[in-house]
Formats: C-alpha cells, sequence, structure tokens
C-alpha cells in the first residue's frame, strides 16, 4: 500500500462510526450493525425530541398480544428513525415480554446493541437461530458480533446467509470485512460489486467499495463510487476520501473546495462537537495543499486549528514523524515552533514527505 493509501485509509477509517449516525436518506437495513440512524427529522427541535414529543403514538393496549408485539417493533423501527434509541429498544423489551419468539424483535434489539453490548446482542441472536435456524439476517448479524474474537465461525456464518439469500446486501458487505481480514480482497471486491448493483443508493457499501479500492491503489474507481454518492447525498466521509484522491492527482483547487466545503475557510472552524482525529487529518491534509499552492499565511492557519484541536499530542506526534523524515534535529516537546512550521512547510512541498503525515487516535 502507497504512503497515499494509508493515509487516506487511516483518515477515512476513523470517522466510520462517528459519521454514519449523521446521515438521512439511509434505511435501518437488515442485518449487523444499524445502517443509519436519524433519517426523520423532529422539526420541533433537538430538546423536544428528547422528551419525546415527536415519538410515534403509543401501541393500543387492546389489540391481541401477537399484533401488539408485532406493532412494538414497528414504532422501535420508527424511534431509531428520529435517533431515539433507549425508548426504541425498551419498547422491544415489551414486545419480546409479550411474545418471546418474536424474531423481528429479538434481531433488531441485538443490532441496536452493537459495538456496546455485544455479550446481549449474541444472545438475542442466538434465541432468533434457536426458533429460526436459516434466518440469514440472524446468521449475518452473527458473524459480525463475532468478529475479531472467532472469524472463522463468523466467516462459516456469514456465507450460511449467503447461501441462503445470496441477495442480502449487509450480509455481502459483512462477509467483504472478514475477506479482507483474512487477505482474499478479490472476493471482498466481488461480494462488494454484487452489493452496489443490487442496492446502487447502500452508503454503507458503496463507501466500502471505494476505501478498498483506494487502499488496493485503484484511486480512479473508488472516486467513481464517491460522486456517484456525493451526487445524491451530502457525506463528509465522501468528501474527504475524494480530498484525498484530488490532492493525489494533483487537482489542489478541486481538493481545496472539498476541504473548504467540510471545513469551512481557514482560519474558521465551522464543524461543531468533539475533536476527533480524522478532523486534525483533514487540517493536515488542507495545510499540505495550501502550502503547495503558494499559500503558507493560510497554511499556518491551518496549523493553528490543528494545535487547538489535536493539543500537544498531535504536535508530537508531527515532530516524531518529521525527526524520521528528514528533519533530525527537531525538538520532541509536543509544542509549535517557528523550526516546526520551517519543518512543516519544507515536507509539505515534498509530496513524499508531506502524504505521510497523519494524526492517529
Amino acid at each position: 500500500m502507497t504512503s497515499l493509501n494509508r493515509l487516506a485509509f487511516a483518515c477515512i477509517v476513523i470517522a466510520e462510526l462517528v459519521s454514519a449516525q449523521c446521515l438521512a436518506n439511509d434505511n435501518l437495513g437488515t442485518a449487523g450493525p444499524i445502517r443509519s440512524f436519524g433519517s426523520e427529522k423532529c422539526d420541533r427541535g433537538y430538546a423536544a425530541r428528547q422528551r419525546g414529543e415527536c415519538d410515534p403514538p403509543a401501541i393500543a393496549a387492546d389489540l391481541p398480544v401477537d399484533v401488539r408485539s408485532r406493532q412494538r417493533v414497528e414504532r422501535a423501527q420508527q424511534l431509531i428513525q428520529i435517533m431515539r434509541t433507549e425508548p426504541a429498544i425498551r419498547e422491544l423489551d415489551t414486545a419480546i415480554t409479550e411474545d418471546p419468539a418474536n424474531t423481528s424483535a429479538l434481531l433488531l434489539r441485538a443490532r441496536l446493541r452493537i459495538p456496546a453490548q455485544l455479550t446481549e446482542a449474541a444472545l438475542d441472536v442466538n434465541r432468533v437461530l434457536e426458533i429460526d435456524p436459516g434466518n440469514d439476517d440472524a446468521l449475518a448479524t452473527k458473524a459480525f458480533i463475532v468478529m475479531g474474537r472467532d472469524d472463522d465461525t463468523g466467516f462459516r456464518a456469514v456465507t450460511q446467509a449467503l447461501a441462503i439469500n445470496p441477495s442480502n446486501v449487509d450480509a455481502l458487505w459483512i462477509r467483504s470485512l472478514f475477506s479482507v481480514r483474512r487477505g482474499n480482497t478479490d472476493r471482498a471486491e466481488t461480494d462488494l460489486d454484487r452489493a452496489v448493483a443490487l442496492e446502487p443508493d447502500d452508503r454503507r457499501t458503496r463507501m466500502a467499495r471505494a476505501e478498498l479500492r483506494l487502499q488496493l491503489g485503484e484511486s480512479s474507481g473508488a472516486k467513481n463510487d464517491v460522486d456517484d454518492l456525493l451526487a445524491s447525498q451530502y457525506d463528509l466521509r465522501a468528501l474527504q476520501m475524494r480530498a484525498v484522491i484530488l490532492a493525489a492527482s494533483g487537482d489542489d483547487s478541486g481538493a481545496l473546495a472539498d476541504l473548504n466545503s467540510i471545513l469551512g475557510l481557514p482560519g474558521q472552524r465551522t464543524l461543531p462537537g468533539p475533536t476527533r482525529p480524522d478532523l486534525v487529518n483533514m487540517y493536515v491534509q488542507r495545510a499540505l495543499v495550501l502550502t503547495r499552492s503558494g499559500k503558507p499565511d493560510e497554511a499556518k492557519q491551518d496549523l493553528e486549528s490543528i494545535v487547538s484541536l489535536g493539543g500537544n499530542r498531535a504536535i508530537l506526534q508531527m515532530q516524531v514523524y518529521l525527526r524520521g523524515h528528514g528533519f533530525p534535529d527537531l525538538g520532541l516537546d509536543g509544542k509549535r515552533s517557528d523550526q516546526l512550521d520551517a519543518a512543516l512547510q519544507a515536507c509539505f512541498i515534498n509530496n513524499a514527505c508531506g502524504r505521510g503525515i497523519a494524526i492517529r487516535g
């Protein structure tokens, strides 16, 4: 993997769990972790939503038990769409109490418990499989849950799921993750190609294929994927990836346009919320592009943002990198200095040096 691909992969993969929860237009999916939360908006605002003012109507108590239990699953799905996860789980708890064999409720509760409660999620999935051994979504979800702990069992489970339902898009995505872990990138790409063909608008599989293509050095294919995604929706990770690809191909103006759309103009910070390593890396990437474009003053403004966001640790990581790439006399004190600024400017002008800088969490 080239240094560009390592930088892109490091910058992008970190953002997955954060950005996936902020996107509209994705559905819940059927297996593995929920594809996205919050596809429906509450016009009354965040506080009103947290008070439950946008919650769907309660389920009527006089319905037959089996009907009531099924309707609770539907209500839980609606709650997930407005990012009301805890009430959704409570609704599913009640549905399962009313009908312990409600596999839809068990599976959805398991998926909501990923990744924070994997033990409980596994119990729910195993219960589904006791009731319905051929449930392809439960098999694929089981595979995701055991990934990293028992990859052989997981790979067999997701492969069984796809033997039952070859068109299960989420199962194809999950098997691609196993294939990458096993070093079989051809198999991973084949599964992702099929998933994208089946469901072209699924953000998760398209981004997974773009990331894999970039990792394999297929930057043109990766750019095609992110372009297709961005044509239909705003996506922070897709913009970030495209900026990396454009900068690598020499299109600094295109890369700068994408980075500005994410970060605002140099000297500004438009993204609220907690600091993330991928956010700091976007400032590093833009400082590189600005320096290369003959805009050192604006690049220095981004260095100020890197210091304020990443703190001493970010500076120390850059100092360590620079010490090993042509600047052996640079101090290792985690503090910004004229010496550091000069070294960074020289590094950014040198593409081979600049592409390797990434702040890791």
